[in-house]
């Protein structure tokens, strides 16, 4: 990110900032962003409809507390993202992948919904507040921002809402970026924001904490900060025991969210569960190494004769993702895992490790007419958070593909990423959840309803299952097969 946009950040949050100023319009303006599209998405939304499908959903989970956590330190907020296919007797929903506490795209759902998001990051600032373990008694919430973030706009309003809610709580509140920041600050909260090629460099672990230029992290909000340190003790712990590290992760889970054969294996875990609200099944597998990708590619295609896509470890945007055709030539796979890479280390540079590379089944998907530019693919994000101990589906988008549909397996005809391509941000192919834009979709309010669910219970499987899925190892075997 330039820092000179960080810098734009911090000289606003440091005044006094209306009701007005976080209209998004007005927002963009002050940090040099155009905020116009985000308007329009946002216009799309229906509170109404969200609403409705929201209580459905939480009565049908209700019923076997299909939603509650094992305990209130185990998921924040998060995010899931579907496609849609269709089988003769109804709606079928397949997991793309889950994303942990670096949610994007906020702005574009109503403030109702963002205030319930928002208190769901909340519940882990309230955790240090009760159990803080600093010396000082202070707290320090760290925030990360990807480098080049077009949506640095989101966080403006999500800090502000923070801020407000601690101000009422009578406390005194500071807001820096790492040039600024000194490790003994005279305010009870502050927060510091960063772009993760900083954090690269003044991350560190040691006594159980997650430091910052060698100051104790009271909460990190983004779980790309935790996947960048490096430290074995902090890993081993992550893995074995998180609530060892005095720091709160928004969220511990990110191991699992960060590796989608994991996510996948969630799923899996619960599928009894999960197929009352109608998931649909595919075929996975993870390798670790080149080679091993190579001869799980080549022995998939030759018994299956159906395509596949290798995702790499790790939020990707879409950057390495590939799909691998049933005709593909055994000699081409290679070429192709390079392509991956290529993308891969032009987003993230070389301080990211694409393996384990996940290899899943490509699902047959709907397709929808898209502003009279042919058939397009689509995908459905669904945004969710802890509320009192229970995971609460808030809302979310569809977001259209940016090629049309001609069966090609080119990337642009699949992947629906709205801040996936050279960094750009394209949110007029998104649209709101609402009763027309259900029709869009070809999809009714029950079908919506069995995404809320679906997506509540596969959190909830990750925290209750955690262990179980990070000590899982038979990765010799494809997942999914009958």
């Amino acid at each position: 990110m330039k820092e000179e946009l960080l810098s734009k950040f911090v000289r606003l949050m440091n005044t006094k900032i209306s009701a007005s100023d976080l209209e998004l319009i007005s927002l963009g303006e002050k940090l040099g962003l155009n905020l116009v599209s985000f308007v329009d998405l946002r216009a799309s939304q229906e509170e109404k409809f969200a609403d409705t499908v929201r209580q459905k959903a939480l009565e049908k989970l209700e019923k076997n507390q299909d939603n509650y956590l094992p305990k209130k330190d185990l998921f924040y907020a998060g995010s899931i993202d579907f496609m849609v296919c269709d089988e003769p007797d109804s709606k079928k929903f397949f997991l793309l992948e889950t994303n942990g506490g670096s949610n994007r795209g906020l702005s574009i759902i109503t403030e109702k919904q963002q205030s319930i998001m928002y208190d769901g990051y909340f519940e882990a600032i309230l955790q240090a507040l009760n159990s803080n373990k600093r010396d000082d008694k202070k707290l320090l919430i760290l925030v990360g921002v990807p480098i080049g973030d077009g949506l640095i706009h989101e966080k403006v309003i999500m800090i502000e809402y923070f801020r407000k809610k601690l101000i009422d709580r009578n406390l005194f509140v500071g807001i820096y970026d790492i040039n600024d920041f000194k490790p003994k600050f005279e305010e009870d909260i502050i927060f510091l924001i960063a772009d993760y090629r900083q954090l690269s460099k003044t991350l560190s672990f040691s006594d159980n904490w997650i430091k910052i230029k060698n100051s104790n992290v009271s909460v990190l909000i983004g779980d790309g900060i935790a996947r960048r340190i490096k430290s074995n003790d902090f890993i081993k712990l992550a893995r074995e025991d998180f609530r060892k590290i005095n720091s709160i992760i928004v969220n511990p889970i990110f191991r699992i969210t960060d590796d989608k054969s994991l996510t996948y294996l969630a799923s899996y875990y619960a599928k009894d569960i999960l197929k009352k609200y109608n998931l649909k099944y595919l075929l996975f597998t993870k390798a670790y190494t080149e080679s091993e990708l190579i001869e799980k590619l080549k022995f998939i295609i030759k018994k299956y004769k159906r395509p596949f896509i290798i995702k790499p470890d790790g939020g990707s945007g879409g950057a390495g993702v590939i799909p691998i055709g049933p005709n593909e030539d055994p000699s081409n796979i290679k070429h192709l895992i390079e392509e991956s890479k290529k993308e891969f280390f032009a987003k993230f540079m070389k301080d990211r490790n694409p393996y384990p590379y996940t290899i899943q089944e490509m699902a047959s998907f709907n397709t929808i007419k898209w502003k009279n530019n042919g058939q397009h693919t689509y995908d459905i994000r669904l945004y969710l958070a802890q509320k009192e101990g229970k995971i609460i589906p808030i809302g979310g988008l569809a977001r259209i593909a940016r090629g049309s549909y001609r069966g090609t397996l080119d990337k642009q005809e699949f992947v629906v990423n709205l801040s996936g391509y050279d960094g750009q941000i394209e949110v007029e192919r998104g649209c709101g959840f609402s009763e027309k834009n259900a029709k869009l979709l070809d999809l009714n309010i029950d079908d919506f309803v069995n995404i809320f669910c679906i997506g509540c219970t596969l959190f909830a499987s990750m925290s209750k299952n955690y262990q179980n899925i990070l000590n899982f190892t038979d990765w010799n075997q494809i997942i999914g097969e009958k």
